[in-house]
C-alpha cells in the first residue's frame, strides 16, 4: 500500500479502498478531529467544577460552537468545491481543532473558553466538505462502505479520547496534561499535506480557474439547483434530527455520570467510550448494507429502533443497565451517519459535493444547538 498517491482527478471504479493510502489517511485524520471534540466533552464537567461555571453555561459553550459552525459551514463548502487541493483544508482542520488545547489549561475566563471552543468547532467543519468530496470522487460506487469507515474512524477518536484523557486526569491535574493534546494534530496535519498532495478533485467549474467570475457564476447556479433538490433537503432534515439526539447525549451524559452518579474520570471516559463503541462496530457494516440494499430501507429500520431505544434510556433508572442500553443506542444512532451522507452524495451533482456536505452539517449544527 502506497501512502503517496499518484496524481488523480477522476474516479477509478476498480480502486480498492483497503489498498489505498489516501483513504486510510483521510480516515485516521478524521479520528484525530473527533479525538479533540471528545476530549472537550470529557473535560467539560471538570472545567465546570474547577471554575464554578453552571451547567447552563456549559451547555451554552456547546451551543455557541454549533451556531458558529453553522455560520461558517456553507462558505467553507463553497470554497472547498472551488478548489482542487482539498487536502489543504484537511490539514487546516487538524491544526485548528488542536490549537485551543495549547491555551485551555491556562485560562479561567468564560468568554475565552467560549472563543477557543468556537475555534475548535470551525476547525472541525473544515474537515467534512473536503473529506467527503475526496471519498465520494474516488469511490463513487462504494460511498456507503467508505463513508462507513470514515464514520468508524470518528467513533474511534470519540471512543479512545475519553478513556486516555480520563486515565491521565486520575494521575495529573487536567490543566497540566491537556497542553500535549495539541501535538498529534499538528503531526498528522503535516502527514496529510505530504501524503495527499497529489490527490486532486475537479473544482465546481470544471477547471483550475474555478475561482474566477465564470467559476463563481457556475457555482451559484449549482447552488441554486441544490436548494431546489427536495431529496437532499429531506436528507439534511433527517441528519439534523439525528444530530439533536447525539448532541443532547454528548453534553448531558458525562455531566450526569460525573456530577450526579459520582463516577471518577476514568469511568466517565469508559462509559462514553461504550457509546462510541456501538457506532465503531455499526458504521462500516451498515454502510456496506446501504450500498447493496439502498439507503431508504436501511434508514427506516435504524430510525425506528433508535426511537425505541431513546425512550428506553429516558425510563431506565439503574446506572449499569443504562450504560448497556446506551451501547445499543450508540450502535443504531451512529450507524445512520454514513447512510445519510452516502445517500446525499448519490442525490447531488458531483461538483457540489462539498457544499452538499456543508448543507448537511449546517442543518445538523442548527438543530444540534437547539437540543
Amino acid at each position: 500500500m502506497s501512502l503517496a498517491a499518484e496524481p488523480q482527478t477522476a474516479a477509478n471504479p476498480k480502486m480498492n479502498p483497503y489498498k489505498d493510502g489516501p483513504f486510510w489517511g483521510i480516515c485516521f485524520g478524521h479520528a484525530f478531529t473527533h479525538w479533540y471534540v471528545a476530549s472537550i466533552y470529557l473535560l467539560l464537567p471538570y472545567i465546570v467544577m474547577t471554575y464554578h461555571f453552571s451547567v447552563t453555561q456549559a451547555g451554552l459553550l456547546i451551543t455557541l460552537r454549533s451556531l458558529f459552525t453553522a455560520l461558517f459551514a456553507m462558505p467553507l463548502g463553497a470554497i472547498t468545491d472551488m478548489s482542487r487541493k482539498k487536502h489543504r483544508f484537511l490539514a487546516a482542520s487538524l491544526f485548528m481543532v488542536g490549537l485551543p488545547f495549547l491555551f485551555i489549561g491556562y485560562i479561567d475566563q468564560y468568554l475565552l473558553f467560549a472563543l477557543l471552543i468556537i475555534v475548535m468547532g470551525i476547525g472541525n467543519e473544515f474537515w467534512h466538505p473536503a473529506s467527503y468530496t475526496l471519498l465520494s470522487s474516488r469511490y463513487p460506487s462504494q460511498r456507503g462502505l467508505t463513508f462507513g469507515y470514515h464514520a468508524m474512524a470518528s467513533n474511534l477518536g470519540d471512543m479512545l479520547a475519553p478513556v486516555v484523557i480520563g486515565a491521565l486526569i486520575l494521575t495529573y491535574p487536567w490543566q497540566e496534561i491537556i497542553v500535549w493534546n495539541f501535538v498529534p494534530g499538528v503531526a498528522f496535519a503535516i502527514f496529510i499535506l505530504i501524503t495527499l498532495r497529489k490527490v486532486n478533485v475537479q473544482p465546481s467549474a470544471g477547471n483550475s480557474a474555478a475561482a474566477g467570475p465564470n467559476g463563481i457564476r457556475d457555482y451559484l447556479l449549482g447552488f441554486a439547483q441544490l436548494l431546489k433538490n427536495k431529496k437532499v433537503l429531506f436528507i439534511a432534515l433527517l441528519s439534523g434530527i439525528r444530530a439533536m439526539a447525539q448532541s443532547g447525549l454528548m453534553v448531558l451524559l458525562p455531566m450526569y455520570l460525573a456530577i450526579q452518579v459520582g463516577l471518577n474520570p476514568l469511568w466517565v471516559g469508559i462509559t462514553m467510550a461504550v457509546l462510541q463503541g456501538g457506532g465503531l462496530i455499526a458504521s462500516p457494516i451498515v454502510g456496506k448494507m446501504s450500498d447493496n440494499q439502498g439507503p431508504r430501507k436501511i434508514l427506516t429500520s435504524l430510525m425506528v429502533v433508535t426511537s425505541i431505544v431513546l425512550v428506553a434510556v429516558a425510563l431506565i433508572r439503574h446506572e449499569w443497565v443504562l450504560v448497556g442500553t446506551i451501547a445499543v443506542l450508540g450502535f443504531f444512532l451512529f450507524a445512520m451517519r454514513p447512510v445519510l451522507q452516502a445517500w446525499a452524495m448519490d442525490s447531488t451533482d458531483s461538483k457540489m459535493t462539498g457544499t452538499t456536505t456543508s448543507l448537511l452539517f449546517f442543518i445538523q449544527a442548527l438543530m444540534g444547538a437547539s437540543s
